[in-house]
């Protein structure tokens, strides 16, 4: 299969009159130039941004050869070979662009380098495999998705704002180098897909640990709300309480804020829970702290029960 889309791919090339030399340069050719992404809604977002890049592009020559003509620097002859030729080349570029993404899914790597924002909506069940490559990339955010990992963006080294839908992820480690991170916004909402919402029992792990973000100097929003689950516990048949010290961890960035734990009591310290009778299914809480208006950590988790 691999050998037939090399082959079609010089085809293709061919037929959009590109150069190719030996079999061995095309296979290297177009072995890298070009990018693929599974997920169709990071492919769809991502062409559609490549082909705003350049409309704009066409649009600001196309401007500037006006503007020239207008000032009587080139005459009415040279105005119209010259905008002749720049729109037979946007048409091309299109076309190759169009051609390339239409019937192998497939984007230029040297075009992906052009964009520094991404905005889409991601597919239900999403990866970010491929946005390690968009390496100017400043900004991120969309909705759907529940990625259950961030490894990706780690390479991302000029991202300055995440906005993203995410899932069954204990940390943020990826993001503990991304030095030029302004702001984050993330939301984990506990469940695999929509149908499991009817059990209100979450099945995703809870993130409790966000203390990756401490050495981010340069972050001034941190807004993360979550729901999930945490590692089970077991119990003795007979117990009544259960208590758990201070199982949130949060960044430095909230230093000086005060924890707000709720179980069956409200504490800045513990969860708490009373009055059990062996058949909880899991033990429910909630936190939140916040400092000032920008930094918020918030969310709902449930400790499954062993009875045992």
């Amino acid at each position: 299969m691999k050998k037939i889309v090399k082959s079609s791919m010089v085809v293709l090339a061919l037929g959009l009159g590109l150069s190719i030399g030996s079999s061995e340069e095309a296979e290297a050719m177009y072995e890298s130039p070009y990018s693929y992404f599974n997920d169709y809604g990071i492919r769809q977002g991502l062409f559609s941004d490549v082909d705003a890049f350049y409309s704009k592009s066409y649009r600001a020559e196309m401007e500037q050869l006006m503007e020239k003509h207008e000032k009587g620097l080139i005459s009415d002859d040279e105005f119209d070979k010259l905008s002749e030729q720049l729109t037979e080349s946007d048409e091309k570029n299109l076309l190759e662009r169009a051609t390339l993404f239409d019937h192998y899914g497939l984007v230029k790597k040297a075009d992906i380098q052009n964009i520094t924002h991404f905005d889409t909506d991601f597919e239900e069940y999403s990866s970010l495999a491929g946005m390690e490559q968009m390496t100017t990339l400043e900004q991120i955010q969309g909705e759907g998705g529940n990625f259950n990992s961030f490894r990706e963006l780690a390479a991302l080294k000029k991202l300055k704002t995440v906005m993203l839908e995410a899932n069954n992820q204990l940390t943020l480690n990826s993001f503990k180098n991304l030095k030029d991170l302004e702001t984050i916004r993330l939301l984990f909402d506990g469940y695999e897909d929509n149908e499991e919402q009817r059990s209100r029992v979450y099945t995703q792990a809870l993130p409790t640990d966000i203390s990756a973000l401490s050495n981010l100097d340069k972050l001034n929003k941190i807004e993360i709300s979550a729901r999930g689950r945490m590692a089970t516990v077991t119990l003795k048949k007979g117990t009544t309480s259960y208590q758990l010290f201070d199982p949130i961890v949060p960044s430095k960035q909230f230093e000086g804020a005060t924890m707000k734990y709720s179980s069956d009591s409200e504490s800045d310290e513990w969860l708490e829970w009373n009055n059990l009778n062996g058949d909880e299914q899991y033990l429910a809480f909630s936190w939140r702290i916040e400092k000032g208006p920008n930094f918020s950590y918030a969310g709902e988790g449930q400790i499954p029960i062993r009875w045992k």
